[in-house]
């Protein structure tokens, strides 16, 4: 007989997961808005973003290839990490024009829900080659200590 340790909560947070990312994908769409005469090659898209978490702290890697620190904006607001920007069609062509385009483009808004043991106020961002780092450390309280036990 095997035992299987049950996480009551592991349902509901990949629930909360799906309906965060929906309601990001929703909102990235809305505020694309509908494309002008002016604009016709603009596109809400999606960084790719990984969350990785240790004891010490959790670190967000976002992918924002082509782009520019001053086209990103980082905020932190009613405990939530927003990370939104603009990437912009540089037309480097002036002959003829694209018959098809594959690279993303337009505006983008993730914003990720920050649990209670982040400390806020030492919050570290760094943009690299096209990819944002935010490291988000963990308040001490909230770090794993250990209890040495006494012998009797």
């Amino acid at each position: 007989m095997n035992l299987v340790r049950i996480d009551p909560f592991r349902d509901l947070r990949t629930v909360h997961d799906r309906i965060d990312r929906l309601f990001n994908e929703a909102v990235t769409r809305r505020a694309a808005g509908a494309n002008s005469e002016e604009e016709p090659l603009r596109a809400s898209w999606l960084p790719a973003v990984d969350v990785h978490e240790n004891e010490n702290e959790i670190t967000l890697r976002a992918e924002l290839p082509g782009m520019k620190e001053d086209d990103i904006e980082l905020t932190i607001d009613k405990g939530r990490l927003t990370v939104q920007g603009e990437k912009r069609l540089e037309k480097e062509d002036t002959d003829g024009e694209y018959r098809r385009i594959e690279s993303s483009y337009g505006s983008f808004y993730r914003s990720f829900p920050l649990p209670d043991t982040v400390d806020q106020d030492n919050i570290n961002a760094r943009f690299d080659h096209g990819v944002l780092y935010v490291t988000l450390p963990k308040v001490e309280a909230a770090k794993p200590k250990r209890i040495e036990l006494k012998i009797n």
